[in-house]
């Protein structure tokens, strides 16, 4: 393969399950397994909610769009577009957008629900 080009309007998102709040989150996963045995990414768009998550693989997140907030271990962090997190294997977080807020995630293992 060598190199892959995903076009943005070829992106399909659908509603991530489990958010607390009035709004919603939507994710798209465009490197899979299918394509990567080790590296997985995509986006993920949200508004005005949260979302609970113990994170089961290393994990790098870059702010496309407004602002996201992690909180970990009671320490809320705030970032904002074109900051970046990283989040270590199994951490328990919440991600969360006051307002409207969409990052890129890159995570390592790709086929970390399949172990």
């Amino acid at each position: 393969m060598g190199v892959k080009l995903f076009k943005k309007k070829k992106y399909s998102f659908e509603i991530l399950d489990g958010t607390i709040g009035d709004g919603k989150a939507e994710i798209t996963r465009f490197v899979t397994d299918e394509i990567s045995p080790t590296l997985g990414g995509g986006i993920v768009k949200m508004e005005k909610c949260k979302f609970p998550w113990t994170v089961r693989y290393d994990e790098i997140l870059y702010i496309t769009e407004g602002e996201v907030i992690i909180e970990a271990n009671g320490e809320k962090m705030f970032g904002k577009e074109g900051d970046s997190f990283f989040i270590e294997k199994e951490t328990s977080i919440v991600y969360e957008a006051t307002s409207r807020g969409a990052f890129m995630f890159s995570l390592y293992p790709a086929n970390w629900n399949k172990n």
